[in-house]
């Protein structure tokens, strides 16, 4: 499988990025010396995270919030305004952070994070590589999927006749219906669903099955 360089629109500084298929796989370093990496480095990080979330990513790298407890999805009350933000960035992206152990010394500084919750699994942390402080992660990534096509058919409930539904309403007899048990739930006419919603057949390739 071909490996392509892929490069942001936004400006944070230390992060790469290579596409593999239709996933792209960036790995981040966050920096806490302001000094060296200048006080918008927060607002960029953000800014990255935000233009990439509408794409298919796999996200990695040493972010170095761990006044973030990522099982409980919570932050502590001591954290710095940059955690609170940085976290709701990432919920507000609806990215899904997999790594819920500590990787180095007893927090979670190492995070992995997707826009697809079932695109990796087996997330586990593992053994220090060499002299580094930090543990290793292993993990298993789906990069294909196979699609088939469903012809179900759905109701489009996006274009219902509403004002026929309120008029049917109307015409019911509810304390009689409300007082038969066996009734309720069929206060609409016999064929109610195909008189006021049309059908759509599902179609496209809108399911998948995740392979390793």
């Amino acid at each position: 499988m071909q490996r392509i360089e892929f490069h942001t629109k936004s400006q944070y500084g230390e992060h790469v990025w290579c596409q593999i298929g239709d996933l792209l796989v960036g790995v981040f370093y966050r920096s806490t010396n302001d000094a060296v990496v200048g006080g918008d480095n927060e607002l960029k990080l953000h800014q990255v995270l935000q233009e990439m979330s509408n794409r298919n990513v796999l996200i990695m790298g040493d972010f170095n919030y761990a006044e973030i407890d990522w099982s409980r999805h919570t932050v502590s009350t001591s954290a710095l305004s940059c955690c609170r933000e940085f976290f709701r960035v990432v919920e507000d992206c609806f990215y899904t952070q997999h790594v819920l152990s500590p990787t180095r010394s007893g927090a979670t500084l190492d995070l992995f994070f997707t826009n697809e919750p079932d695109l990796v699994i087996d997330v586990t942390a593992i053994q220090n590589l060499g002299s580094s402080d930090h543990n290793m992660v292993a993990f298993t990534a789906h990069l294909h999927c196979n699609q088939f096509y469903s012809k179900r058919s759905l109701r489009d409930y996006s274009k219902g006749d509403y004002d026929a539904i309120n008029s049917a309403l109307a015409q019911v007899e509810w304390d009689g219906l409300l007082n038969d048990n066996t009734r309720v739930g069929r206060f609409l006419p016999v064929g109610g669903k195909n008189r006021f919603f049309r059908g759509k057949n599902r179609g496209g390739k809108n399911s998948f099955c995740w392979q390793k």
